[in-house]
């Protein structure tokens, strides 16, 4: 038996309040204007997601389907959020509760309704996996009001009238990976959190094994110029 999305409070945060007609319009590139805009739509959900467009991270088979008018936005971002390469580097990055509150930035474009919230989508995580709270974010009325099924999310609210400083990007307060990631990814590739004593005197084996075949290619140089210089010498010393 499933709990379902416990109840939590609203706390206070711009994206909760109206704003004026150029503080809620959809930023450049995040909107189905036409169809000629398809590869802005493109980027715009690789940077929501990933924080960038690198080719490596890229997914040529929904991009088509999109392309094709065979899935909308909104079934886009389900496919970037389910993809291997999400799963990989952010999912399993992250704890519950770090993966709830990564998925509410991207998806619905605000910060988490304080530990409350980010306890609710995390049971929901725990209960239904990723694609269940992917489908619920995604489903939610929140994520329709804001963006219906034809916009890129983005970051609500972030520029305000009257302020010289919008708040602080998601991808800069939020790391993809959480801080337990990190330190196991130190511990295992530095020895224990240590440098490892292959790297002697900071280098690492690679960059000496490097130099040592360039002094070995070197050194067999020195010794066939000076062997050429012998034989000339000898042969003009014959004549």
């Amino acid at each position: 038996m499933t709990l379902g999305l416990l109840p939590y409070p609203a706390t206070s945060m711009n994206a909760h309040v109206a704003g004026f007609a150029q503080e809620d319009r959809a930023p450049r590139g995040h909107r189905m204007d036409n169809a000629s805009n398809g590869d802005m739509l493109i980027d715009a959900a690789y940077r929501q997601l990933f924080f960038h467009t690198m080719a490596a991270d890229r997914e040529p088979f929904l991009e088509s389907q999109f392309k094709n008018g065979q899935i909308n936005v909104q079934q886009l971002m389900r496919g970037l959020c389910l993809s291997e390469r999400f799963r990989r580097w952010v999912y399993q990055c992250n704890s519950n509760y770090d993966m709830a509150t990564q998925l509410v930035q991207r998806l619905l474009g605000r910060e988490v309704n304080g530990e409350k919230e980010k306890i609710a989508w995390s049971i929901v995580l725990c209960q239904e996996g990723l694609a269940g709270l992917v489908d619920a974010l995604l489903n939610s009325p929140e994520y329709m009001d804001a963006f219906g099924v034809d916009t890129v999310p983005y970051q609500r609210r972030r520029l305000l009238s009257g302020r010289p400083v919008g708040n602080m990007p998601f991808n800069i307060s939020l790391p993809r990976y959480g801080a337990y990631w990190r330190d196991a990814a130190v511990t295992k590739w530095s020895g224990g959190g240590r440098v490892s004593a292959a790297w002697a005197n900071g280098v690492p084996p690679v960059a000496r094994k490097f130099g040592l075949a360039l002094s070995i290619v070197g050194s067999l140089e020195l010794v066939r110029v000076f062997l050429t210089v012998v034989v000339a010498v000898g042969s003009t010393a014959g004549h």
